[in-house]
């Protein structure tokens, strides 16, 4: 049987499933958590470590007070829950992970990133990029500039507008300049998250 339907349908059809993509995607960005923390210990730290996930809401107030330190402002699909994973050796702390979700032109990038104690950046690694320069040569020379900087380093490498890299960014990121852009946008926001969002969680990590 064959049938039918108006071009108000198909219209109607057509808006619907954008819009749920739209939701999806929005969902998928703002809920970001490691595909495989296991893995991701074993990438990223040479120690062999344990962890443990502590969840918080990013909240608009959070949010308000990240516009205070970032050049530039996050979206609004990023106010919403978020996962920390706490490393740790027996009774000693070992670090942080945390996983972010970014849009780009050529779609969503997710970013494993790898942060020492004292809250400066030991290393990340692309989960998900379709960009055509996302590969192991681009990733290695990126991480070679912001590996071991801290919140303040790193914003400088941004222009005032975080719209776009400075002379000093221009200069330090020998390829792919875009990729690297968003890279050193999504660390930023990451260490800044995890003090802001977290700072309560840490703080009673730090006394025991």
């Amino acid at each position: 049987m064959h049938i039918k339907y108006s071009s108000k349908f198909i219209a109607y059809f057509k808006i619907s499933s954008v819009l749920f993509l739209i939701v999806s995607f929005g969902s998928e960005a703002a809920f970001c958590s490691l595909r495989d923390p296991v893995s991701a210990i074993q990438t990223l730290y040479s120690e062999d470590y344990q962890f443990k996930s502590v969840v918080t809401d990013v909240t608009e107030a959070d949010r308000a007070q990240l516009k205070e330190e970032l050049p530039f402002t996050i979206h609004q699909s990023e106010v919403s829950k978020h996962t920390l994973y706490v490393l740790f050796t027996k009774d000693e702390l070992g670090g942080f992970m945390q996983a972010r979700s970014e849009w780009a032109k050529w779609g969503l990038v997710e970013i494993a990133w790898a942060i020492n104690v004292d809250r400066t950046l030991k290393g990340f690694y692309f989960q998900r990029c379709r960009s055509p320069q996302c590969n192991d040569v681009v990733a290695e020379n990126i991480s070679q500039v912001i590996k071991g900087k801290s919140f303040a380093e790193l914003k400088s490498l941004l222009s005032e507008d975080g719209e776009q890299l400075s002379e000093l960014g221009r200069d330090s990121f020998s390829m792919a300049p875009d990729l690297a852009l968003l890279t050193l946008r999504s660390a930023l926001k990451t260490l800044a998250i995890t003090d802001i969002s977290w700072e309560k969680d840490i703080q009673n990590l730090s006394l025991h």
